[in-house]
């Protein structure tokens, strides 16, 4: 039983002792009523025994009751109803007057109110019988007469209609209790989801608060991660000059030692040649994995430029083992190789694909200690795939998700013990991935493991020529492919410009041609999404621009027209007659030597780099046709040389140890004539890409026009990069201020 039930259980029996109490006062003041009328007779005769009986059950029953009703408020009630019942008896016995039957309504009414509905029935059954017994055997009167079956009518329909009036005020009261048990059960209902609101409120704090600390948390690791990605590219640029001139120096020589035989004045014997040959080859892989090595961790989504063509899968693979037989075989080894024959052309990269063979072929001999290293490439489907299989320590299966990760040391004791930075097999990916292709790997320990790469048949790229274009890599690892990149058709002639766009425009990939008319050509075949010329390439008014953009069949393409840094921009801003970049080779300085014809004899060569000063020298020295060559390895050797000397031309490094490039020319400039001596700036790529300022405009032309919209979108995103650039070139140009000055004032001239 419920609390609810067990309280209004509680409250019938009160309201029921509440009603014994005022029944049985009322009884009893009958029952003294009836008393003091039969101590006086009205006639003077005495009254009969049974009214006598009557007056003192309905007085013990009125006392008996008030005593019961507290302890046992049922047993009260039911003592008064029967004794009710006995005094109507007596009644009708001590009168002889059947018409007092209708007294039975008293204890039928008693019942109704004390005992409920079933007593009422039993009540009224009693009464009946009573009456009846009592007009038959007592009174003599026929059990069909009107004395007793009147009375006895009344009866049963006052108590059926007490008995509806009953049912209609109990069916209300269930109702009533029902929709009073359903609104308390809703209240502890409420009661427990407010209880339950509570506690998810304190745990929602709670949540709170540790999402602030995790707020606060990441926060910090955010700023340490953008330190660190400072600290990185500061690396980076600290070292790029260090790793790469060296690695411009062997490629240098070894290219002129290779290629060039007659400049040391006779041929090398064959097996040199052979061999300096695969330092040459391997050298160049070597300076293409460091520019990549250095441009992933200079910024934050790295980019690699390809350049596709028809590559033969056989030649392929027969020079990348070429390149890595000697390798294999030092450490006791068989190379084997298993090409298909007739294998299609690829439409890829050939150094970059070859570059992912020689690092798998790398790793399979670093990483086998005796067994075979076997190489296979052959056609499945629509696609040429290569495999690397070795016989080495192999893989362990938790190791074989992460081969691919940047520094990821697949067992990192095998890796200490062979050497290696963890970057091979990521670059590689990066590479094949460019590709469109797919790379995984197959091992198990002690066994040996089989690298497999595919490349898709056929061309993929949308232009019939090959020319440069780039892929963003950021993001490699997420993304399937990178083939939804828009498309920057860019007309350059400068090497550097080609370079800045390739590497550092995100969300692009960045198509390079040469001149306009072969840009109006790829335009209507490519449709690019964005056409920028180089106005220190092309010279471009705003009419031919709109020409440009109405002409070539590309409406809703935006044309953009502006300088770009290049070696000519540079070459302008310097003032100087030529700039060459960093590596140089033969080809290049002998077409920035090709303009000056017979002007030129004495050369003065400038730089702090005495083995990159020997290979000028030695480039400059050619049987086809030699120049005097004066050295010099600081700005004021180079001023006392040129005075000394007076060269025709001077090559000049802008970074030397005493004083800055600029300097150095404006010191030249003020002691000789322009005419009397030339000057060419050698200088590494990020000097030119550092280029802080460009004369020039920014123009933007599209065909259909522009939108408000878009108009507004271009202006506020054109201010938004130049706030923040404004603020950038402030610090420089204070910090370069101060540089200057300081080495003015150590400079005497």
């Amino acid at each position: 039983m419920g609390d609810s039930e067990q309280a209004l259980s509680r409250n019938i029996a009160g309201l029921q002792a509440e009603s014994v109490t005022v029944l049985a006062s009322l009884t009893g003041l009958v029952a003294y009523v009836w008393f003091l009328a039969l101590c006086w007779p009205s006639e003077g005769s005495a009254a009969p025994l049974s009214a006598w009986i009557g007056s003192v059950v309905l007085a013990v029953a009125s006392t008996t009751s008030l005593w019961l009703r507290q302890r046992q408020p049922l047993a009260a009630a039911v003592v008064l109803v029967t004794a009710s019942l006995c005094s109507v008896c007596g009644v009708m016995l001590a009168t002889h007057r059947p018409e007092m039957a209708h007294l039975f309504l008293v204890p039928v009414i008693f019942a109704s109110v004390l005992l409920g509905q079933s007593a009422v029935s039993a009540t009224v059954g009693i009464a009946c019988l009573s009456a009846g017994l009592i007009g038959v055997r007592v009174l003599g009167l026929h059990v069909t007469s009107f004395e007793i079956g009147f009375p006895i009518i009344v009866l049963i329909a006052i108590s059926i209609s007490m008995w509806l009036a009953s049912r209609n005020l109990y069916t209300a009261l269930t109702w009533a209790f029902n929709g009073y048990e359903f609104a308390h059960a809703n209240e502890r209902l409420a009661q427990e989801r407010q209880a339950e609101l509570r506690s998810a409120l304190k745990s929602l704090d709670e949540a709170t608060y540790r999402l602030e600390r995790a707020s606060n948390v990441l926060e910090l690791a955010r700023d340490q991660a953008e330190e660190a990605r400072r600290h990185k590219q500061q690396f980076a640029q600290t070292i790029s000059h260090e790793l790469r001139t060296p690695l411009n120096l062997v490629v240098s020589f070894a290219d002129l030692m290779a290629q060039a035989p007659e400049f040391y004045g006779q041929p090398l014997p064959p097996a040199y040649a052979r061999d300096l040959g695969i330092i040459y080859r391997n050298a160049r892989h070597l300076q293409s994995l460091v520019n990549d090595v250095l441009d992933l961790a200079r910024i934050d989504a790295a980019q690699m430029s390809i350049v596709p063509g028809d590559a033969d899968p056989a030649s392929l693979v027969q020079e990348s083992v070429n390149a890595v037989r000697s390798l294999v075989e030092s450490r006791g080894l068989t190379l084997q190789t298993d090409i298909e024959p007739n294998l299609p052309l690829l439409w890829v990269d050939a150094g970059r694909i070859r570059q992912v063979l020689i690092n798998l072929l790398t790793n399979a001999a670093r990483f086998t200690m005796h067994g075979s290293v076997h190489v296979k490439a052959f056609r499945h489907g629509d696609e040429v795939r290569f495999s690397v299989a070795d016989t080495g320590v192999g893989i362990a299966p938790e190791q074989i998700p992460h081969v691919f990760e940047e520094f990821g040391m697949v067992d990192g004791s095998a890796t200490r013990r062979q050497g290696g930075a963890g970057l091979g097999l990521a670059i590689s990916e990066r590479f094949v991935r460019l590709h469109t292709g797919r790379i995984w790997v197959e091992s198990a320990l002690a066994r040996g493991s089989t690298f497999t790469f595919s490349l898709p048949c056929g061309r993929r790229d949308p232009l019939s020529d090959p020319v440069a274009y780039s892929l963003l890599s950021a993001d490699a690892t997420t993304h399937d492919s990178q083939q939804d990149d828009a498309v920057l058709l860019a007309v350059t002639r400068s090497p550097a410009a080609a370079t800045l766009l390739t590497r550092y425009l995100r969300g692009w990939r960045t198509v390079v041609v040469a001149d306009l008319a072969q840009a109006q050509e790829v335009a209507r075949r490519l449709l690019p999404q964005g056409i920028l010329v180089d106005t220190s390439s092309e010279t471009v008014t705003p009419e031919s621009l709109a020409s440009y953009a109405q002409s070539w069949g590309v409406p809703a393409t935006p044309f953009l027209a502006c300088p770009l840094p290049g070696e000519e921009p540079a070459r302008i801003r310097l003032a100087v007659d030529g700039y060459l970049v960093k590596p140089i080779s033969r080809e290049s300085l002998w077409e920035a030597l090709r303009q000056f014809g017979d002007e030129v004899d004495k050369i003065l060569v400038v730089d702090d780099d005495h083995d990159f000063v020997r290979l000028l020298g030695r480039l400059l020295d050619s049987p086809v046709r030699r120049y005097q060559v004066v050295k010099a390895y600081d700005a004021r050797e180079c001023l006392e040389m040129a005075i000394r000397h007076r060269p025709d031309l001077v090559l000049l490094d802008l970074a030397l140890p005493d004083a800055a490039g600029m300097q150095v020319i404006a010191a030249l400039r003020g002691r000789f004539e322009a005419s009397q001596m030339r000057i060419v700036v050698v200088s590494a790529q990020d000097q030119v890409d550092g280029l802080r300022s460009l004369p020039g405009a920014l123009l933007m032309i599209k065909a259909d026009g522009f939108m408000s919209g878009q108009l507004v979108e271009w202006i506020q995103n054109s201010l938004a990069a130049s706030t923040r650039a404004f603020s950038a070139l402030q610090v420089r140009a204070a910090h370069e201020h101060g540089v200057h000055e300081d080495r003015e004032a150590e400079m005497e001239i």
